[in-house]
């Protein structure tokens, strides 16, 4: 009896070890952001409709009016980054040495989006 107690505890034990590494989240897709994600749906269209949502989006760029509503879009970013930073550092400026640490986008340009 005690052994099939022993038993069933060490089987618990190793099953509550095990249980955040076999329903954790997919490694590569953390710290992707919507970059690495916004992908996800073109991989599940067959590869015309992909293209074709692709050329038309490229297409849809080009007018003046959705690529003035995309440069307000990321100058509100901007903006909301920036201040987003200095209320941090005014909540706690020990945090200095750790956002220097960040990096500052995928071209080491802070305004990148």
């Amino acid at each position: 009896m005690k052994m099939k107690l022993l038993m069933t505890m060490a089987i618990l034990t190793a099953a509550a070890q095990l249980g955040p590494v076999a329903c954790g989240e997919d490694q590569k897709g953390q710290g992707a952001g919507w970059r690495g994600h916004r992908n996800d749906s073109f991989a599940s269209l067959p590869a015309d409709e992909g293209q074709k949502l692709k050329a038309a989006h490229e297409k849809a760029m080009q007018d003046p009016v959705v690529r003035a509503a995309h440069d307000k879009m990321r100058q509100a970013h901007r903006e909301f980054r920036n201040a987003m930073h200095t209320a941090m550092l005014q909540a706690d400026p020990s945090i200095q040495p750790i956002l220097d640490k960040m990096p500052k986008g995928e071209k080491g340009n802070r305004d990148e989006d």
